[in-house]
């Protein structure tokens, strides 16, 4: 997906896109791709599920950078995240610059250990497009409240489960983001059958 094409099916729905100029990322070590990404597209300020991402902005909280410069307390081999995001507990997203810019989140309350998101900025794209369409399709066919109500049925979570694989093929892998979202969504579904 090319970041144009991104940027037309996302808008859409929502135009709330933050494209970032070369100037903030000049010098982050990314590869041309992504930063041919964040020109032309970006990514919105936030998505579904619960996502908030990096703005053009001076401030080293709001915007794309290093992660020492926004965690100062750690040592320089942390020197190869570039902050992008958030999710909703504070974990950061990241891009792995030694890692062919591939998409991780770090668990801040262990060490900020590397897990898998994305194996780039393309596919996370896809994989936002594919979550934002399960949740209004949610909307459209059960309700207003479907998504906060974990309301949907076994096949459109199994739809689900296939665009993010077709998005990502490595997206479902053990411990990446998507798949714990997917046995969150379950879950919580369970809990509100229950109640």
């Amino acid at each position: 997906m090319i970041p144009e094409n991104f940027k037309k099916a996302w808008t859409l729905v929502d135009d709330n896109l933050n494209p970032i100029s070369l100037k903030y990322l000049s010098g982050l070590g990314l590869s041309q791709s992504s930063i041919d990404f964040f020109v032309k597209s970006g990514f919105p300020d936030s998505a579904a599920p619960f996502l908030s991402f990096s703005k053009e902005s001076d401030n080293v909280y709001e915007s794309v950078q290093r992660l020492t410069k926004v965690y100062d307390i750690l040592e320089p081999n942390f020197n190869e995240y570039i902050v992008i995001g958030s999710c909703n507990d504070g974990d950061p997203i990241v891009i792995n610059t030694k890692e062919n810019d591939q998409i991780e989140f770090l668990d801040h309350e262990n060490s900020f250990n590397p897990n898998l998101f994305n194996s780039n900025v393309y596919s996370m794209a896809k994989c936002l497009l594919a979550y934002r369409d399960f949740v209004i399709s949610l909307q459209e066919k059960n309700g207003a409240d479907a998504y906060f109500n974990s309301n949907f049925t076994d096949e459109q979570f199994e739809r689900l489960k296939t665009d993010l694989t077709n998005a990502d093929e490595v997206a479902l892998k053990n411990n990446s983001f998507w798949s714990m979202q997917l046995i969150t969504d379950l879950e919580l579904r369970e809990s509100c059958k229950n109640e």
